[in-house]
């Protein structure tokens, strides 16, 4: 009987050992990645700098210089305290890696600059970005082409808009960036504009931005009915294991039909 009780924990802590290194190998896998970016970026940085961009120490920065250069990346640096690093003046550089977030960070960036009237080099960021997305390979350039379209960019918020914003849940952007790219429902507190506070599970088709307010584009599950979430009127966000198939089609018929059609109706609290 002893030996039954010890077999079971024995895996359940080598199972948590396996899971606690692939994470950890994760996150080293996506500073290298990060570290490469800002080199290639900056021509030139010194380890500090490094250390502070990349919120880690000065050591794990030169452990991963260290891990790059067995990759076989040609990194050199300047000896002594504060010395540079950079890629070799002639090396080959590697290849660029897009996250998804990323790439849909920079669309939307530009998409947001041509909304300021008179903004200089605006009008060049879309070729940039095309040429960017260009790069990537068809299957990922789909898959971001359907992201991109289910974000619709408007116009600036009214005076009255931008006055009543509040502050973003610091939880949010993590939660529904997981559940947008993911297709996973997203649960979440939600305040209407006179104060009713109600639970609601909805789908996150979309986005509808009037700068620099947005709102969730989603069908409320349990209403089954299309709704608009003010972004800065939503506590407590959370993923549940729900999964859905976003529609563009949704997005689109909910924008052509008016954005004020489908926020939410005040004082309904009895959902």
């Amino acid at each position: 009987m002893r030996d039954s009780k010890v077999v079971p924990n024995r895996s359940h802590h080598v199972l948590f050992l396996w899971h606690a290194l692939r994470v950890t190998r994760q996150r080293q896998a996506e500073r290298h990645d990060a570290l490469i970016a800002q080199l290639r970026a900056r021509g030139s940085a010194s380890m500090a700098e490094l250390a502070e961009d990349l919120a880690v120490s000065v050591r794990t920065i030169r452990r991963d210089v260290a891990a790059l250069r067995v990759r076989g990346m040609d990194i050199e640096g300047d000896r002594g305290r504060g010395g540079g690093v950079r890629f070799a003046r002639f090396a080959p550089l590697p290849p660029l890696r897009l996250e998804e977030d990323e790439a849909v960070g920079l669309w939307l960036s530009v998409q947001l600059a041509r909304r300021v009237a008179g903004m200089p080099f605006s009008r060049g960021g879309g070729a940039g970005i095309n040429k960017v997305l260009a790069a990537l390979p068809e299957p990922r350039r789909r898959q971001l082409r359907d992201l991109c379209g289910r974000i619709v960019v408007g116009g600036h918020a009214s005076a009255s808009l931008r006055s009543s914003a509040g502050s973003v849940c610091p939880t949010l952007l993590d939660a529904f960036e997981r559940c947008f790219r993911e297709q996973v429902c997203l649960g979440f507190q939600y305040t209407d504009r006179v104060g009713a506070t109600t639970q609601r599970r909805v789908e996150p088709h979309g986005i509808y931005v009037e700068v620099p307010v947005w709102y969730v584009l989603a069908i409320d599950i349990d209403k089954d009915a299309r709704r608009m979430f003010r972004m800065d009127r939503i506590a407590n966000p959370r993923p549940f294991a729900r999964r859905f198939t976003p529609s563009r089609i949704i997005v689109e018929e909910m924008i052509a039909h008016g954005p004020a059609a489908h926020r939410e109706p005040p004082g309904r609290s009895d959902h």
